[in-house]
């Protein structure tokens, strides 16, 4: 159709200057007569004559139509696209193209624009990571859009992940002669090859897939203006081409339902249907990578001996991946090869130092940590965004996130071993000193005498505000650079580092027996260092289970020969000795050395060790009977992490608090507390806390009597902390699961969850919460009507606390076994435990559980005969406590505990 057009436009040259020969005679005629005489005059009109007849000739000849191509007809349809596999899932992405590319205007034929921000044609660029489908998504739109471009569909493989990608020139030589333009009549210029390329389809309803570019350069002169026309580009940058309005169309990984698609196309629905497990896995090995998906699915399709099991066997070690993740006709570390090797150099060794690291976020900083200056760094992640091999991540953190595909890290890091020794050793030790650097300055917000160690300018701007999540994200590397550090010679680094982890103990979880190997003192570290990683060392041992090594290691003669701890130091052991006093359930000693380390710290001026004190020392009050003292010590510790801005020290503290909030019978108070802390721990991805205040959160809301959203909890809680192995937590889950049945009325399921909840703390070694298990053991049997049988279980419950100084727990237990004395008769014994119970609830705010003691002591009294200490008991109670009133015939032997 465009040599169509080229035909007429001849004739019209032709018979142009045939009438521009008269015309122009007719007009130079009067002005020669005018201006000669005679011959003179004849001789110039005749030569004039000539000359414009001549160019007439000249310009017909060059235009005729047998010195042009063949004319494009428009009955013959070029259908160039090459066959392309099935797009299997992510079918929005599908769709939003077929969309835009059948949404085509008819050709103007219009005049053409100068340049190509006036195109009316439709540019729409596809690009994603290597291996994500790109060229398959775009090929599968292509072939189902064929009907809205009538006069064809021109596809170009451009070439952009090869060493060298075709020219532009040589794509617009491509194209002309696709559109029968002669060899010959090419012009040589790359402008007058576009502007021809332009003119040809500027009628025509045209579809050109222009696939794997290179850059927008390359791109820019291939692309035709006419608006009946669309251009169809992939690439792994994200090209700016054509309409700005329209961003590209990114490919991004799929979901893990569509990756099983993906995965069963190839394989077979029916192999995968078969063990429905391990091709999860599997997918997960391929990071849902799709050209990682279908070369995996194709070995399993031909090799029917090959189970889905040994597949994911050979994926399992990452270093041995890629070298699976290869077929004869394609291979995942073929396809990410051109793209590293574009790379600048600092760029590709910065990044595969960090790709060596432990997956997680990374940002700017870890790049300038390595290329030293945060432009340098900066410019590296923009290269590495460009050609895909990172993602950008926007996750709302001041300092941009970024994502890198593990295979691509796994890529990157073997890439990284090939460098020589020396210059990874270079690199290694740059990034051991600048983690030094960071967890020192972020420590110092916790350890004011770390405030000296680190300028401000030698961490670039790190928010001292998020310290605890950027030292919970980083933990896995900080780890790595203890261990480097050491290999390197780094000694003093490693152990700097080490201290500086100390201080944040509560906001990451470490790996059980690493306390020595991360915490461990090489000779020649500083007094305050060694002071520092032995008190790490006892507080890891306490997490552990073990309080006696944590005492030996922080009691006087457990210190280095010649030192002496300042007045801080020994206050923070302190806080670490009342600890080890709770855990092993003496929490008189653990009340007494709480409160000491709370005033020396004070006293010092160390906001953020008094913060944690007191949240412990509330804890420690509460169980000792002064839950009232609990809720004072603990909300001034909120308001400590509040000003600290330390978000996960808030939530921790929202939780604490709203437990002693239960004790004092204000669960109205305590429900938006726990919710916020769930809230803040889902944002910091802390399962475990998020775990603990789902769990608090059950109680609260059986006090409330809503005990389908308490089982509702705590079966939330019990998915949370299963999983992580977790037994001591899903004991008590369980443990607390035991009151809301009774409360529903099905003792056999209460019953047969606190055997279990029994077993699970037998297991885990828990002495503690097997008496408070045994204690609802015994309330059941109370409430069955069997109090000879409860008696066992209470008293194993009552010595039990006795011996940890367990104030509350000790009330409650004795509370219930005067029950059961009172229903067996056994009266004196019944008000010995009566009185015990009382003397802890009205030396403490417990209001509710005095109301609830009272009302069994009047029922064993008027079963004695006493009916008027009864009565005089009664109206004196209720004249003073009001909660009594409102438990009026309540009967210990069939209530809740701790339910109205």
């Amino acid at each position: 159709m465009a040599d169509q057009v080229s035909s007429r436009r001849s004739s019209y040259w032709a018979t142009g200057a045939l009438c521009g020969t008269v015309a122009a005679l007719s007009a130079t005629g009067d002005i020669i007569f005018d201006l000669f005489d005679g011959s003179t005059a004849v001789a110039v009109g005749g030569g004039t004559a000539v000359l414009i007849g001549g160019l007439a000739w000249y310009h017909a000849a060059r235009t005729r139509p047998e010195a042009v191509a063949q004319p494009v007809a428009r009955g013959v349809v070029r259908h160039e696209l090459p066959s392309t596999a099935p797009w299997v899932g992510r079918r929005t992405l599908l769709d939003g193209l077929l969309a835009t590319l059948r949404d085509v205007p008819a050709p103007t034929g219009g005049a053409l624009p100068v340049d190509l921000s006036h195109s009316q044609s439709k540019i729409i660029a596809v690009h994603g990571a290597p291996g994500t489908g790109k060229t398959t998504l775009a090929l599968n739109a292509a072939h189902r859009v064929k009907d809205e471009y009538p006069d064809g569909q021109l596809h170009l493989a451009l070439r952009g992940d090869g060493d060298e990608p075709m020219t532009s020139a040589d794509a617009l030589k491509e194209l002309l002669l696709r559109l029968d333009v002669a060899r010959e009549d090419i012009p040589a210029r790359v402008a007058d090859r576009a502007a021809r390329l332009r003119s040809l389809t500027n009628d025509l309803r045209l579809l050109i897939m222009l696939d794997n570019a290179h850059s927008a350069e390359q791109v820019r002169p291939l692309l035709p203006v006419g608006a009946g026309c669309a251009v169809l580009i992939t690439s792994r940058r994200a090209l700016s081409v054509g309409d700005v309005a329209r961003p590209p169309v990114h490919v991004s990984l799929p979901n893990e339902d569509d990756a099983l698609s993906v995965l069963a196309h190839w394989a077979g629905e029916d192999r995968i249907a078969a063990d429905l497990a391990a091709a999860l896995r599997i997918t997960r090995f391929c990071g849902r990578l799709p050209l990682a998906l279908h070369i995996v699915g194709s070995k399993l399709r031909n090799r029917p001996d090959l189970s889905l099991a040994q597949m994911q066997d050979r994926l399992e070690d990452e270093r041995e991946r890629l070298r699976e993740l290869s077929r004869a006709d394609s291979s995942l570390e073929a396809c990410l090869g051109f793209s590293h090797r574009e790379l600048a150099e600092p760029t590709r060794a910065a990044f595969g130092l960090i790709a060596s690291l432990p997956a997680g976020r990374l940002t700017d900083w870890h790049f300038a940590s390595v290329l030293e200056t945060r432009g340098a760094a900066v410019a590296a992640c923009d290269e590495l965004v460009e050609v895909s091999l990172m993602e950008a991540q926007s996750d709302g953190e001041a300092d941009p996130g970024y994502r890198v595909h593990d295979l691509i890290r796994v890529y990157a890091a073997e890439q990284y071993d090939r460098l020589p020794p020396d210059d990874r050793q270079h690199l290694e030790a740059r990034l051991v000193r600048a983690f030094r650097d960071a967890v020192v300055h972020l420590a110092a917000q916790r350890a004011p005498e770390l405030a000296t160690e680190v300028s401000a300018e030698q961490v670039d701007g790190l928010d001292r505000s998020s310290a605890a999540a950027w030292v919970a994200g980083e933990q896995k590397r900080l780890e790595w650079a203890i261990g480097r550090g050491r290999s390197l010679g780094m000694d003093v680094e490693a152990a700097e580092i080490g201290e500086a982890l100390s201080y944040f103990l509560n906001d990451v979880t470490l790996p059980s027996g690493a306390a020595d190997w991360l915490f461990s003192a090489p000779s020649g570290t500083r007094p305050r260092v060694r002071r520092s990683l032995r008190r790490a060392r006892a507080t890891m041992a306490l997490a552990e289970g073990s309080p006696d090594t944590a005492l030996a290691l922080l009691v006087p003669g457990g210190t280095e020969d010649g030192e002496t701890p300042d007045a801080v130091d020994r206050a923070r052991d302190e806080m670490v000795v009342a600890a080890a006093h709770a855990a092993k359930h003496d929490f008189r000693d653990a009340l007494r050395h709480m409160t000491a380390a709370v005033d020396r710290l004070r006293t010092a001026g160390d906001s953020w060790h008094v913060l944690n004190s007191l949240e412990r020392l509330g804890e420690f009050q509460r169980w000792r009977g002064k839950p009232e003292l609990a809720e004072r010590s603990q909300r001034e510790a909120l308001r400590l992490a509040e000003q600290a801005g330390d978000l996960r020290a808030c939530a921790r503290l929202r939780r604490t608090l709203a437990e002693t909030l239960g004790y004092l019978r204000r669960p109205e108070e305590a429900a938006p507390l726990l919710e916020a802390a769930i809230h803040d721990f889902r944002v910091l991805n802390d399962r475990r806390w998020e775990g603990a205040s789902r769990y608090a959160l059950g109680k609260i809301f059986r006090l409330l009597g809503r005990r389908d959203e308490a089982l509702d909890c705590y079966r939330r809680a019990e998915e949370i902390f299963g999983p992580m192995g977790e037994r001591h937590w899903v004991g008590r889950v369980a443990n607390a699961r035991i009151r809301v049945l009774a409360g529903l009325g099905d003792l056999d399921a209460a019953g047969e969850t606190a055997q279990t909840a029994i077993g699970i703390f037998r297991q885990v070694g828990d002495e503690m919460w097997v008496a408070h298990t045994q204690r609802d053991v015994g309330w059941l049997r109370l409430k069955a009507g069997r109090p000879a049988e409860a008696l066992g279980p209470l008293t194993h419950a009552v010595e039990m606390t006795e011996r940890a100084g367990d104030a509350y727990a000790n009330a409650m237990a004795r509370h219930l076994r005067g029950v059961a004395h009172r229903d067996l008769g056994h009266y004196a014994e019944a008000h010995a435990d009566f009185d015990a119970a009382l003397d802890v609830y009205r030396s403490g705010d417990y209001a509710w559980n005095e109301a609830a003691v009272v009302h069994d002591v009047v029922r064993a009294l008027r079963a004695e005969g006493r009916s008027d200490e009864a009565a005089a008991l009664e109206t004196g109670t209720a004249a003073a406590n009001p909660f009594f009133t409102g438990m009026h015939g309540r009967n210990g032997a069939e209530a809740v505990p701790d339910e109205d």
